[in-house]
């Protein structure tokens, strides 16, 4: 992957050619940390990544659970964890999750929303996918490492 790449997303449909190279370019497990403010789109992001990787339950934001798991029937990956962090204040607040040891199971694709609260805990092969509010209902979304 480039050190940085540009996507401009007017419709959620519009995430697909940047899941789809997230998808390919992971051999056994893909860390995204999605940042952007409130309403930006990353759940949204997440909902079209789900519908990509075989997900057939409706994703929704896990703000007051923190962390939802869903079953895929995609080759490679068998699991979508989604994590909303941007409750946790404290590193202390991780480790009853283990999300340290979610982060190293094989076959796993994890989305993590608010990943600057729980920075310490995401490695540095993570994904960073950065999503503004642009023009009307666009979204400029860059792609990086984290």
């Amino acid at each position: 992957m480039d050190l940085e790449q540009q996507y401009l997303v007017a419709k959620p449909e519009d995430f697909k050619p940047l899941i789809k190279q997230l998808i390919e370019s992971e051999s056994d497990n893909l860390i995204i940390a999605l940042e952007g403010d409130l309403g930006a789109g990353k759940t949204t992001f997440t909902q079209e990544l789900g519908k990509c990787l075989g997900v057939e339950e409706v994703i929704t934001s896990p703000t007051f659970t923190i962390m939802k798991q869903y079953n895929l029937s995609d080759k490679k990956f068998k699991t979508l964890v989604h994590i909303d962090a941007y409750r946790i204040e404290s590193e202390a607040e991780v480790e009853p999750l283990h999300i340290k040891e979610l982060l190293e199971n094989p076959n796993t694709v994890i989305c993590i929303e608010w990943p600057e609260n729980i920075r310490e805990v995401i490695p540095s092969t993570a994904k960073k996918v950065t999503i503004s509010i642009s023009e009307g209902e666009q979204r400029q979304v860059t792609l990086s490492h984290f």
